[in-house]
């Protein structure tokens, strides 16, 4: 009767220990563990980026130039959250698939933590701002509580597999309807612990999301607190007759205004430790406070600005009127450039750097330091305190948001977009664009406007033609001017007829340039061709 009981002890013993769920659930829970630890840590760390923030750094840098211009066109601005969801997304399932695995060698998980950390790290020393002492203490804090908490909730699920059945040979008098009530505890002794983990998870999370937003809210209200001062030389209010029934405004309003960046996390820069440097190949670097800054005789200027990543046709273009100290301004504090200056580099709160050649900072396009947006501070996410704003240049080579430094320098010293292959010569082409109706769109037939804007920043728009199917090219009405910096926005009476056709658009500079029909992608310098719907009329 004991030999048949232990034998039957034995069998069930042997069939007893951790399951793959518990190893998944434990898994996942070590690896959200690791990435709150080391998100606390780095916000604990003053100017230094978290490792996910690092981790996308990296990934940005590294993701081949076409596909990462054709995941912009597709998802915009949603580029970044989406970036960061993945990452986080990948490793918590890697680390469920891994947990699963390493059940029964807990010290398997516990290196792969290690190597993930170590690599995670790694990838971080790549930001600009990071340090190693930094970046280990980081991944280091991250890699403990990830080990640590898989180890604890392998031990409260049981013993190994292997071990149980081991204890049932060696102690024959364990009785069979023990084994059940055993494993019951174990899985609720691991319930427990899982539990009280997931819930460390949550609170630590929602520390983190509190901190950001708590410091996003002094920024804030930093923000608010500024008080603009009037400029010395503005441009005159934008005319009546500047905006177009049926399209959105001539000046867009803050909220609605592209943004394309590299900054994962915005920076929050608080004006009372804010400065501003001007070094390099100049006589005198110098450096000034915001205080200082905001003092000094400013301009206000509509200036239209356009992304290199816009494809024909596309909105990653606005307009706005920017208030700020003319960058020549501080070009002459600083005693102006020596013989061997050849670029104009600025660098971001975040490491972001973008550079253009000083011939363009000259040639009377009037680049200027911005502190305000449409009448009110820059918001954050567009760059406050401070951005620089260049007339003609696409964003990638002179919109330095969060901008704290401007460095004189050779074209040897090149920016961040120009070192992954994109053409330093970063001015505009003219462009047009239709905005109604819009592709694919079913009008009645009769008197249908077609009105859409066209942009050439520093040099204008002289003019506007639409091709209906294989018609002649037809004048459209340009609205008023708003200066050769910003766009103007069109209209064209279209007598439609049933049918399902074509309309093109084009836009003549005022030397009568016509806007090149040549279909070029965005890499390396800028898209081209001409914006082309179809309609269908009823």
């Amino acid at each position: 009767m004991t030999t048949t009981g232990s034998a039957t002890s034995r069998q069930t013993a042997t069939t007893a220990g951790r399951t793959g769920r518990q190893g998944a659930l434990s898994g996942f829970l070590a690896a959200a563990a690791a990435l709150v630890t080391a998100e606390i840590v780095g916000f604990l760390l003053p100017d230094h980026p978290s490792l996910l923030q690092g981790v996308g750094d990296r990934i940005i840098t590294s993701v081949p130039d076409g596909v990462r211009e054709g995941l912009i066109q597709l998802v915009g601005t949603l580029d970044k959250p989406l970036l960061l969801i993945g990452i986080v997304l990948v490793l918590l399932g890697g680390a469920a698939v891994l947990g699963a695995l390493s059940r029964d060698r807990p010290g398997q998980f516990r290196v792969a933590v290690i190597v993930v950390a170590v690599l995670a790290g790694s990838l971080s020393l790549g930001s600009s701002t990071s340090t190693i002492v930094g970046t280990v203490l980081i991944a280091g804090a991250g890699a403990v509580a990830g080990s640590c908490l898989y180890g604890r909730l392998m031990a409260a699920a049981g013993p190994v597999a292997d071990a149980v059945a081991s204890d049932a040979v060696a102690v024959d008098t364990v009785a069979f309807e023990d084994e059940p009530a055993r494993t019951q505890l174990h899985r609720r002794s691991f319930l427990r612990a899982a539990a009280l983990a997931a819930v460390g998870v949550a609170v630590g999370a929602a520390v983190v999301g509190e901190a950001r937003r708590a410091l996003g809210n002094g920024i804030e209200a930093v923000r608010a607190a500024v008080v603009l001062p009037r400029p010395a030389i503005s441009d005159p209010p934008v005319p009546a007759g500047a905006n177009v029934v049926g399209i959105a405004p001539a000046i867009t309003p803050n909220a609605d205004f592209y943004r394309v960046d590299t900054a994962l996390y915005l920076p929050q820069v608080d004006t009372s430790s804010y400065t501003l440097s001007l070094g390099g190949l100049v006589a005198k670097p110098s450096s000034w406070s915001y205080a200082q800054l905001m003092a000094m005789p400013q301009v206000e200027r509509i200036v239209t600005l356009t992304c290199v990543s816009n494809g024909v046709g596309g909105d990653l273009v606005s307009n706005a009127r920017w208030q700020g100290v003319p960058l020549r301004a501080l070009l002459d504090l600083a005693g102006g450039p020596t013989s061997t200056a050849e670029q104009v580099l600025g660098q971001s709160a975040d490491g972001f750097t973008a550079g253009f050649p000083l011939e363009l900072a000259l040639d009377g396009r009037e680049p200027f330091v911005a502190f305000a947006m449409n009448g009110e501070p820059l918001p954050v996410e567009h760059g406050f305190p401070a951005r620089l704003v260049v007339p003609g240049l696409y964003g990638y080579v002179s919109a330095t948001k969060w901008l704290t430094s401007i460095t004189l320098t050779t074209l040897d010293d090149v920016g961040y977009w120009v070192g992954l292959g994109w053409s330093m010569d970063g001015r505009i082409i003219g462009a047009s664009r239709i905005d109604r109706p819009k592709h694919d769109d079913t009008v009645p037939a009769g008197s249908v406007v077609v009105a859409g804007r066209a942009w050439h920043q520093h040099v204008g728009v002289g003019g506007v033609q639409v091709q209906v199917d294989s018609e002649p090219w037809q004048d459209a009405t340009l609205a008023d001017g708003m200066g050769t910096n910003a766009w103007r926005l069109w209209s064209y009476p279209w007598a439609a007829v049933s049918g399902q056709h074509e309309l093109k658009v084009r836009m003549i500079d005022p030397d009568g340039t016509v806007q090149s029909s040549l279909v070029r992608s965005v890499f390396p310098g800028a898209s081209s061709g001409l914006d082309t719907i179809s309609v269908t009329v009823a």
